[in-house]
């Protein structure tokens, strides 16, 4: 009985010293694991951040109401190369168009951007899924365009609404004119407008997308001056009434009558 008490207890010695073995193999895994990089959520946000795991390089609109009640409208592009382009103008006035370009940095966590304009008071923007959100900044910053613009959308590439479309082609030829000012137009999605410029005036009205790349414009109204690009204009403003659909490749967009060959050809213009 005693020899049987000793095997016993021997047994129960040696279970217990493999049980701690094997723990101790567990913890020293486990510090190993949390060593590499400090913290468990340091792990986390080296493989989960908005920079490595959000599409965040494109396009991004974004609009704001000043004091004087003008609105600052606004397309920013973050390029992947670390540099931005903003454009914005003041609603109601399409000549007021400005530009600024800088580079632009993230923060260590990876969660934010700072924009470095030229010769400007830097911004931050907290990156979402499809929007940026303008950090205060302790209310420092003296750009007052960038006071305005405190959120940003990220535009779907595939869509066809607020982009800058500069008309190339009419009928399949190249267009030609001799102003300043290159017909264009803008189709605006917060209000289904459309607005541009036509070779001599500026002109407005409404559009409507359909199912099935179908599109159409109505209640289109133009100023009334003359120049020598009138043929020109007349041409652009009867496509936007004939127009019935429209096919987009890329940058590139057409406006078709039925299954015609193309009406207009346009690019996308960004900066």
């Amino acid at each position: 009985m005693k020899k049987a008490g000793r095997l016993n207890y021997l047994v129960f010695v040696l279970a217990m010293g493999v049980i701690v073995a094997i723990g101790g193999c567990k913890n020293t895994q486990q510090t190993a694991s949390v060593s590499k990089t400090g913290s468990s959520k340091q792990v986390y946000s080296d493989t989960h951040n908005s920079r490595n795991s959000l599409d965040w390089a494109g396009l991004y609109t974004g609009s704001g109401l000043r004091a004087d009640t003008a609105t600052v409208q606004a397309i920013l592009q973050l390029k992947a190369d670390g540099t931005f382009h903003l454009r914005y103008s003041y609603a109601g006035n399409r000549d007021s168009a400005f530009e600024k370009r800088g580079t632009f940095k993230w923060d260590k966590t990876g969660s934010q951007v700072t924009l470095n304009p030229q010769d400007k008071t830097p911004v931050t923007y907290r990156v979402l899924e499809n929007r940026l959100e303008q950090i205060d900044n302790q209310r420092r910053i003296t750009d007052r365009e960038f006071n305005y613009l405190t959120r940003f959308e990220k535009l779907d590439p595939h869509m066809i609404q607020e982009k800058y479309w500069k008309l190339t082609r009419i009928n399949g030829q190249p267009i030609e004119f001799t102003g300043s000012k290159e017909p264009h137009m803008i189709l605006k999605s917060a209000d289904s407008t459309v607005q541009g410029f036509a070779g001599c005036n500026g002109f407005g009205g409404h559009f409507e997308l359909l199912t099935g790349n179908r599109i159409r414009f109505s209640k289109m109204m133009s100023t009334m001056m003359a120049c020598p690009d009138l043929p020109l204009e007349k041409a652009f403003l009867n496509i936007l009434e004939k127009a019935d659909n429209y096919t987009q490749h890329g940058d590139t967009l057409y406006l078709n009558k039925a299954r015609m060959a193309p009406l207009a050809q346009f690019v996308a213009v960004y900066f």
